[in-house]
């Protein structure tokens, strides 16, 4: 038994077509990096590394590098551009397109209030009058439990004394 040489099952690619495939799903409106694995027949975990490996080799700068005063900046300057402007934009700053959807979600979220939202004026004044009335049903209905123990006692002070010529 000679020694053998095993070769590996893995296909290899050369680095140009990693490029060219990080490159379609990286353009705006491009195809996600599972539908380009699909598509090419490729492993989605081998895309997905060629997508990360290509963002740290091409001076693909992270989201925390950028202060929020030049994430804003991006924001305003994208906001107009067609998809070749975007494109072009991304690329010469080193952004994927999903970093400037974020970076709006981020905006968006931070300008909502964070203190109690306003309330309905028909719903504040509902709600007083529920209150004045919830508040006058607890006086009556100590006024009626009053009555009706005036009226038992009296019913009792009957049986027990008697009635009275006055009373009748």
């Amino acid at each position: 038994m000679g020694a053998e040489k095993k070769f590996s099952m893995r296909p290899r690619y050369s680095p140009e077509f990693k490029q060219s495939v990080v490159q379609k799903i990286s353009t705006p409106g491009g195809p996600s990096a599972a539908q380009m694995a699909k598509k090419l027949g490729v492993h989605y975990t081998s895309v997905y590394g060629w997508v990360k490996d290509h963002a740290n080799t091409s001076g693909m700068k992270k989201s925390k590098e950028w202060t929020p005063e030049a994430k804003l900046e991006a924001i305003a300057k994208t906001f107009s551009m067609s998809e070749n402007e975007l494109g072009e934009f991304l690329r010469s700053n080193g952004l994927h397109s999903n970093q400037i959807e974020e970076w709006k979600q981020e905006f968006y979220s931070a300008q909502k209030s964070a203190g109690r939202p306003k309330v309905d004026p028909e719903l504040s004044e509902l709600r007083a009058k529920e209150k004045e009335l919830s508040k006058d049903l607890k006086r009556k209905d100590r006024a009626l439990a009053e009555m009706s123990a005036r009226v038992i006692l009296l019913k009792k002070s009957r049986l027990l004394f008697g009635e009275t010529e006055e009373d009748e």
